[in-house]
C-alpha cells in the first residue's frame, strides 16, 4: 500500500462531511475547494503539488464534466484517480481513462432507494393530480369533481433497465398492486427477478400504462426512446425519466404531450440541464423536477461514506 503522506485528495464538488471525516481519519491530506471551474481546479492542483512527486486523487460530482482534454491535464498533474460521487459515469470519458491508465470509480449503490422513491412519487403525483389540485386550491378553486384520478393498482408498469433503481422501483410499484414488466440487456436478471415479466423493448412500450426509465446514459442508450419508439406508447401512457437526460427525444415527447398522443410525463433529468427544453414549461401534462431524484439527506450521507470506502479500498490495493 502506498503511504498516505504520498497521496492527497482534491475534493472539487460538495459531498457530505461524513465522507471527508473518514478520509481525514484514514490519513489522507485533503484539499477541499468547491465552485471552481475546471481551469481554476487545474491551477489549484498545480499550485498545491508544486514540484513534489506525489499522486493525487480527485473527487467530483456528476455536474462536473471531464472530457479527454481535461483528463490529459489531470494526468499531467499526476492525478491518478478520478472519483465521481454519482451512480453513473456519463460526466467522465471512461473509455479514455481506461486507454490512458487513469483510475476512475463511482458510487453505484448510494442513491438507488431515493431515486426509486422519487420515481414512484412522480407516478402517484400524476395519477392523483396532486400538484394540479394543490395549485388550483392555492388559486382559490375547490372542485373535487374536476379531476380524473387513477389508481396505480392494476396498472402495467414497464421498467426499462432493471438494475438497482429499476428493480427497487418495481418492488415499490408491485406493493401497490401493479403488474410489472421489464426490459434489460442483462439476461441474468431474468433469473434474479423471476416475478418480473421480461419483454422486448418495443413490446414493453406498446403494452405499458406507465413506462419508467432506469438505464445509464451511454452510446447504446442515447436517444433510446426516439421518435419511432415514443410513437409506440399507448394514448393513456405515462412516461417517467429519473435516469439521465439524452435517453428520450425531448422534441418528440413535447409533440406527443402537446397533441395528447400520450397522457402525461414526469421528468427529473434533461438533455441540456440545467437548461431545459422551454417547450416543457408550456405544457400542463408534464411535471418537472430539477434532477433531485437521488438527492436526499440519507442518500447524500450514504454516497459520501461509500465514496470514502471505495477510495480507501482502491488505495489499499495500490
Amino acid at each position: 500500500m502506498k503511504k498516505i503522506n504520498n497521496c492527497r485528495i482534491f475534493i472539487a464538488d460538495e459531498i457530505h462531511q461524513i465522507g471527508i471525516d473518514i478520509l481525514k481519519k484514514y490519513g489522507f491530506k485533503l484539499i477541499v475547494k468547491y465552485h471552481l471551474s475546471n481551469l481554476e481546479l487545474f491551477e489549484l492542483i498545480k499550485k498545491s503539488t508544486g514540484n513534489e512527486e506525489m499522486d493525487s486523487y480527485l473527487v467530483v460530482r456528476s455536474v462536473r464534466k471531464l472530457n479527454k482534454q481535461d483528463l490529459n491535464t489531470l494526468l499531467s498533474l499526476n492525478v491518478t484517480l478520478v472519483c465521481t460521487a454519482s451512480s453513473g459515469f456519463d460526466n467522465i470519458d471512461t473509455a479514455y481513462c481506461k486507454k490512458t491508465g487513469l483510475g476512475v470509480l463511482n458510487v453505484p449503490y448510494g442513491n438507488y432507494i431515493s431515486a426509486a422513491e422519487h420515481t414512484v412519487g412522480l407516478i402517484l403525483n400524476i395519477l392523483k393530480n396532486i400538484s394540479t389540485a394543490n395549485n388550483d386550491m392555492k388559486s382559490g378553486l375547490y372542485e373535487s369533481m374536476k379531476y380524473i384520478n387513477y389508481e396505480l393498482n392494476g396498472k402495467t408498469v414497464g421498467i426499462i433497465g432493471v438494475g438497482k433503481v429499476g428493480s427497487h422501483t418495481a418492488r415499490l410499484c408491485k406493493s401497490f398492486g401493479a403488474k410489472i414488466i421489464g426490459n434489460d440487456i442483462k439476461e441474468s436478471l431474468k433469473n434474479k427477478y423471476k416475478w418480473i415479466i421480461f419483454k422486448e423493448l418495443n413490446n414493453l412500450l406498446k403494452v405499458s400504462d406507465i413506462v419508467t426509465i432506469h438505464t445509464p446514459l451511454d452510446s447504446t442508450t442515447v436517444n433510446l426512446l426516439n421518435k419511432n419508439r415514443l410513437g409506440m406508447l399507448k394514448k393513456n401512457a405515462v412516461l417517467i425519466n429519473c435516469a439521465r437526460g439524452g435517453i428520450v427525444d425531448e422534441n418528440e415527447l413535447t409533440r406527443l404531450l402537446k397533441s395528447k398522443k400520450i397522457y402525461y410525463a414526469g421528468m427529473d433529468v434533461f438533455k441540456d440541464e440545467p437548461d431545459i427544453n422551454k417547450d416543457f414549461l408550456k405544457l400542463k401534462n408534464i411535471i418537472l423536477t430539477p434532477h433531485l431524484a437521488g438527492k436526499t439527506v440519507e442518500s447524500k450521507e450514504r454516497i459520501s461514506v461509500q465514496l470514502a470506502e471505495r477510495i480507501i479500498a482502491y488505495h489499499s490495493e495500490m
